[in-house]
């Protein structure tokens, strides 16, 4: 027993002994002419806030948006971003608009789905029935274009409150 345990303790010490080097070898080397602060030096950043950010903005696979099962349901497309910090007036309200109409889009390509889903089901009552698979894709596509209809909601809001905050050129109170 007192062997096994000695044997343990031994390979403990031998997995944190280079541990142990490595953490004493990097906190005594100088920082060398590429440290961050160096590169950093004389450049200025953004400001970057993190209120209302929209987190997740990477597009969605190509299937979720196609016709799926000859459903004839097509996503419409996400409108392109507005900023806010250098977009006229004009562009915000184009923006707007092109968002609610988004919206609307999604709204009936929603609606195209539960339709079609509907339909399958009353078909199911003849003796065919609904493949599982078919009821979890449509409810993700559904999930997905509800999801970003909230992506292109916030996005408007934050290119509005850029615009409002640094491009819209009001004076200072």
């Amino acid at each position: 027993m007192l062997k096994k345990i000695a044997i343990g303790a031994g390979l403990v010490a031998a997995l944190a002994v280079p541990g142990v080097l490595l953490v004493a070898e990097a906190t005594t080397q100088p920082p060398t002419d590429l440290s961050v602060a160096r590169l950093a030096e004389g450049k200025p950043f953004a400001p970057i806030c993190k209120t209302g950010e929209v987190v997740d903005s990477r597009p969605d696979p190509a299937w979720v948006g196609q016709s799926f099962a000859r459903d004839n349901c097509t996503a419409p497309e996400m409108p392109a971003p507005v900023n806010g910090l250098v977009a006229s007036r004009e562009q915000i309200v184009a923006g707007m608009a092109a968002t609610k109409r988004y919206a609307a889009l999604s709204d009936a390509y929603q609606r195209c789905i539960r339709d079609f889903v509907a339909v399958r089901q009353s078909r199911s009552d003849t003796g065919k029935p609904v493949v599982q698979s078919l009821l979890l894709i449509e409810n993700h596509r559904i999930l997905v274009s509800e999801t970003n209809k909230k992506k292109a909601r916030a996005r408007m809001d934050a290119s509005i409150m850029a615009f409002n905050e640094y491009g819209s050129g009001c004076p200072d109170q």
